[in-house]
């Protein structure tokens, strides 16, 4: 015989049990204990945060004798005995004809909300109030809401309505207007990690705190998936469960591989990469979800280095935006696990651009630097100077002192030619230098009064264009080869 599901078992049978809603339930506490409630609520959250447990309390609640008790005699009551759960009323709750329970999803149709609600006229057989729990209520037909408008807006006085849902934005303004409305928060992983330790010790189960918070992490806010997960692991394991069991048990790749994968790229290192995703492969899950736990753990890391006091953070952040970029292009494609691949190791060993073409290397004479270093100016001058009538009059008057590979130096006899060069054009100059060169070039500009004139520059039109069609034909770097 199969058993009672754990979230089953673990349902709050007080408002005191309603784990991670203090706000909802101590309100609800103050108006139940002054006979406050209204007949109509609206509770509204993502799910298995406690909508339907709390609807099924309210109803209980309205009809426990102990809460009407103390409600005639003016007793405060405490959040412990909302309700009693020991009174006739609360005992026969789930048997009660008078307690209706609908489930919109698959009950959608006029036809089955009116058959639902056929009652609701007629007097409570055995109960003092008869309440009708709705779940998932923005499911309905757009008739099937309109048929139940004027029973919320006035119903019977012994009649009350609990309507659940997962998207309120998709019920209509008329039913909302109609109702409290109670919103259920994401229930933090700090108050669900505890509560599945305390679960565990009632079970007698060892659950490692690391694995409870892994559990806590995985439930995204729902205290419901967390003990779905838990008794996943505590069905399948022993009497302890592990960090590594909860891993195992859930499909889910361990923090240990992830930790070898982002070690190996942060170390640049391609052939320990490619070992480390080989692995995470081998353990059977889906790329897809790698890329997501690998997010997961990043951002894990960058807390505790925020906890630490440090501030760099480039290097997680470079990772977490390939990866998902790398994950939007693994949905629907027939090679997520080579797109994934493909990124990580891209990323421990990037190509840079200097790759593309050879630089120059810093033993080679000042001369043969200082001939690529006009070679890439002249580039310059033919591609971009012609395109811009201010930058050619000012790269005319150029000079190329010195070119060490990455730094190329260009001379101007006049100060402030160079300050109009340095203030409006040397970003330009250098995006297009490095277009030319094939990498990254820096521009660096001097002065000097006794700097001989470029050769282009001692050259009339049409000669001077002339000249610098055949440098750029003949690719010399000087034009006195020419």
């Amino acid at each position: 015989m199969a058993q009672e599901a754990l979230y089953g078992r673990a349902r709050p049978k007080t408002l005191a049990k309603l784990i991670g809603q203090d706000h909802i339930s101590n309100a609800l506490a103050q108006a139940i204990s002054g006979d406050r409630l209204s007949h109509a609520y609206l509770l509204v959250g993502t799910r298995g945060t406690g909508k339907t447990s709390t609807a099924r309390l309210l109803a209980k609640a309205m009809n426990c004798d102990t809460v009407r008790d103390a409600q005639k005699s003016g007793r405060p009551l405490d959040k412990k005995e909302i309700p009693c759960n020991k009174c006739d009323a609360c005992r026969n709750f789930n048997a009660s004809p008078d307690n209706v329970e609908f489930d919109a999803a698959s009950n959608r149709s006029v036809e089955d909300v009116t058959r639902m609600l056929s009652t609701a006229y007629l007097a409570p057989l055995v109960s003092h109030t008869k309440t009708f729990i709705i779940d998932e209520i923005h499911m309905l037909s757009t008739e099937a809401i309109n048929s139940i408008l004027k029973l919320i807006e006035e119903p019977p006085s012994n009649v009350a309505f609990f309507l659940a849902t997962t998207e309120v934005n998709k019920v209509p303004i008329t039913i909302r207007s109609r109702c409290q409305v109670l919103n259920f928060r994401l229930i933090p992983q700090t108050t669900i990690a505890p509560y599945l330790l305390r679960i565990a010790r009632h079970l007698e189960v060892d659950l490692h705190e690391d694995a409870a918070k892994k559990i806590a992490r995985l439930a995204e806010g729902s205290m419901r998936d967390a003990l779905t997960y838990f008794d996943q692991c505590y069905s399948s394991g022993g009497k302890e469960i592990s960090l590594v069991d909860v891993d195992e048990m859930l499909g889910l790749i361990s923090d240990e591989k992830l930790d070898k994968i982002i070690s190996a790229v942060n170390a640049h290192d391609r052939r320990a990469t490619a070992d480390a995703i080989t692995v995470a492969f081998n353990s059977g899950v889906a790329p897809n979800s790698i890329a997501e736990s690998l997010i997961t753990r990043l951002r894990d890391l960058e807390f505790a280095k925020l906890n630490r006091g440090e501030k760099s953070f480039a290097g997680v952040d470079t990772l977490v935006d390939a990866l998902r970029k790398s994950i939007s292009e693994m949905y629907g494609s027939g090679i997520p696990d080579i797109i994934l691949e493909m990124t990580l190791l891209k990323l421990a060993a990037p190509v840079q651009m200097s790759a593309q073409l050879p630089t120059v290397a810093t033993d080679r004479p000042l001369s043969a630097n200082l001939d690529a270093g006009k070679k890439i100016f002249y580039d310059v001058l033919n591609n971009f100077g012609r395109q811009d009538d201010d930058i050619n009059h000012l790269l005319k008057k150029a000079v190329v002192t010195n070119f060490d590979g990455k730094t190329l130096t260009l001379g101007f006899k006049s100060a402030t030619l160079a300050n109009m060069f340095g203030n409006n054009r040397q970003v330009e100059f250098e995006q297009q230098a490095a277009q030319a060169a094939g990498h990254p070039i820096k521009i660096s500009v001097v002065v000097d009064k006794n700097l001989s004139a470029s050769i282009l520059d001692q050259v009339s039109e049409p000669d001077r264009t002339a000249l610098a069609d055949a440098m750029n034909a003949f690719g010399a770097s000087d034009a006195t080869k020419i």
